[in-house]
């Protein structure tokens, strides 16, 4: 799906996330401001000292108050210094959180099948891809705020320094801020060149890390085809071209820093000419060099921050046209809209609404539910105005040969791909927005291939809910799961690794169907269980299902599959054939008149037989 990215200026983004975290930003450009005054504070102190030595006219001090006043502002630089980190830690933890937690937020709130933007050459972005936007852009576009933060409260004490410095010599003074131009100059002309050289930079590392992803993930493929050496020497390539970006990218950013940084000695050299006169005929004194000495730094610390700023505003646009990507045609600004994020303290519970007679499903009716995958090998992939409707506590099975759309429709339904036609009813009222209206508990789902997190057995289950208002026992019991939990070393609590990587695929797969259960959805949505399930054990799950057959509690059943034991189960089967509705009916009813229902059974008799 295409979305076209919609962004705002630079510094509108710089102002919401300021906006933010407001407290946080004027606390560290106070703290900051006290921390960069010091330099101001101990000009002044040297200045007196040495007219106390020299005997110049002005303001004088001995040696005792100097050293007094000195350790004093000391003291008090350091503790601002400790503020202005305290404030700016927290409004880099703050601003980066908000940042992800919406891009990850637009993610979970997208179709789920297809959750990720797509990039310039129309390919899904990886996981590697999507975990650089996090990381990178968002420390890139804190550092530049911060360089704000930092340029705030130094340019303030810059320009007191300066004032300072023009009432006693406004020639020399000025004379020291000329560098200052041409930063400016330079940086300037060179935005083009930055942004085209960061936007390369970033790309090919988030090239780099979705390869390191892939390959992590496709372990087992990778020796199966024995594509070890190949994907190697692919990485390499790619890697190479990484490492070219970067030197771009940096050698620029380098040249502007050398370029800033040679402003002190630029300007220690300005004094020296200007004032060597002014010194000889006493219209200059030591205690002036000395403060316009001390002064040199923060003034001219402040002409390269000023052309970093530069420089980080070019390379933070592109940083947030990358974010902004992520957003998929969200409103411009989406990436820093405001909501709380929970740093530290109570987090708040995981949302959990027990069922009530208001979930309680009598009748589900589908009309003409269509979608079709906009693929160029097959424009007829997909489901076509598909119709059916099931009953409170019926077994409905929908089966039909590889391609025939069995996973696709259970999606549409779900609102996991948007409907392209047709229309779902609950009990009668249409339902609006199935990817929200099908949740726990009117719906509990597990799909073809589950996804486990890295934490316990107990917590890939329950998933945040509570545990003492479920029935978790009994839904490890109705997934079959009971005797594999006892055979594990830290039973419920045993650790299942990356993607459930220490678990079997059939411990992995009813696992999800415990997870499943557990949520007492009042519709169950199966798809396939038998994809990593042995036969015997996949029995063995059904039978406890069909257990509570008889009972109130039995929730309506929606299941893909093309099991024999199963099918035979149905109260009413609906076989699909190219993404149509071929027939549906009682079992006996399809065998008495439907080839591709015969065709379909007598596959899972003959495991050669294609299906």
């Amino acid at each position: 799906m295409s979305q076209q990215t919609q962004t705002l200026g630079t510094f509108q983004y710089y102002w919401r996330l300021i906006r933010y975290s407001v407290k946080y930003f004027i606390t560290d450009i106070s703290t900051a401001f006290v921390f960069w005054l010091s330099f101001t504070v101990i000009g002044l102190i040297l200045r007196a000292f040495f007219n106390y030595l020299t005997g110049d006219e002005g303001f004088s001090l001995s040696l005792g108050p100097v050293v007094g006043l000195q350790l004093g502002y000391a003291v008090i630089a350091s503790l601002a210094l400790v503020g202005a980190i305290l404030a700016n830690t927290g409004f880099r933890n703050r601003s980066i959180a908000l940042m992800i937690r919406n891009m990850f937020s637009r993610i979970l709130d997208m179709p789920g099948s297809i959750p990720l933007p797509k990039n310039e050459d129309n390919r899904t972005m990886s996981s590697g891809e999507v975990i650089s936007t996090f990381r990178d852009d968002t420390n890139e576009i804190v550092n530049a705020v911060t360089e704000v933060e930092d340029s705030i409260g130094l340019g303030i004490t810059a320009i007191i320094s300066m004032a300072i410095m023009i009432s006693i010599n406004p020639v020399i003074a000025l004379g020291t801020i000329l560098p200052l131009g041409l930063i400016v100059f330079v940086a300037h002309k060179l935005g083009p060149l930055v942004k085209k050289y960061r936007k390369a930079s970033r790309e090919a590392t988030s090239q780099v890390t979705g390869i390191i992803s892939d390959m992590f993930n496709g372990t087992q493929a990778l020796k199966v085809g024995h594509a070890e050496e190949r994907i190697v020497n692919h990485f390499r390539g790619v890697n190479a071209q990484r490492q070219e970006s970067m030197i771009r990218d940096r050698l620029l950013s380098e040249f502007v820093n050398a370029l800033s940084n040679g402003t002190v000695d630029i300007g220690m050299g300005l004094i020296l000419l200007l004032a060597a006169s002014s010194m000889y005929t006493g219209e200059f004194t030591i205690g002036d060099f000395a403060l316009f000495a001390s002064y040199l730094w923060p003034t001219t610390h402040f002409m390269r921050i000023f052309g970093a700023l530069i420089t980080l505003y070019k390379q933070t646009t592109i940083s947030f046209e990358r974010m902004e990507k992520m957003m998929q045609g969200a409103p411009a600004g989406g990436i820093v809209e405001f909501h709380p994020v929970h740093l530290r303290g109570d987090f708040p519970e995981v949302p959990y609404t027990p069922k009530t007679a208001a979930h309680q499903l009598d009748t589900l009716a589908v009309e003409n539910l269509t979608y079709l995958y906009n693929s160029t090998e097959n424009q007829s992939a997909g489901i076509r105005r598909v119709s059916f409707s099931l009953e409170r506590g019926s077994f409905t099975v929908v089966t039909g040969k590889i391609g025939s759309g069995k996973t696709t429709l259970l999606k549409v339904i779900l609102g996991l791909l948007p409907s392209q036609e047709g229309r779902i009813f609950w009990n009668g009222d249409l339902v609006e927005d199935p990817r929200s209206f099908f949740q726990p508990p009117r719906c509990a789902y597990t799909g073809q291939a589950p996804r486990l997190f890295s934490a316990s057995v107990s917590e890939n289950i329950l998933l945040g809910l509570p545990e003492d208002q479920v029935n978790l026992s009994g839904s490890i019991a109705k997934a079959a799961l009971e005797r594999d939990v006892l055979d594990m070393e830290g039973g419920l609590n045993t650790l299942v690794g990356s993607k459930g990587i220490r678990l079997s695929g059939g411990q992995l797969q009813r696992t999800a169907a415990a997870r499943m259960f557990v949520r007492d959805g009042e519709l169950m949505i199966f798809d396939d269980l038998s994809s990593a399930l042995d036969v015997e054990t996949e029995r063995q799950l059904w039978e406890m299902v069909f257990n509570e057959r008889n009972s109130q509690s039995f929730p309506t059943c929606l299941v893909v599959s093309h099991r024999r034991f199963v099918l035979q189960q149905a109260d009413q089967i609906i076989v699909l054939k190219d993404g149509q509705l071929e027939d549906q009916g009682t079992l006996q009813e399809l065998l008495l008149r439907s080839e591709e229902m015969n065709d379909l059974y007598a596959a899972d008799q003959n495991p050669n037989h294609s299906r």
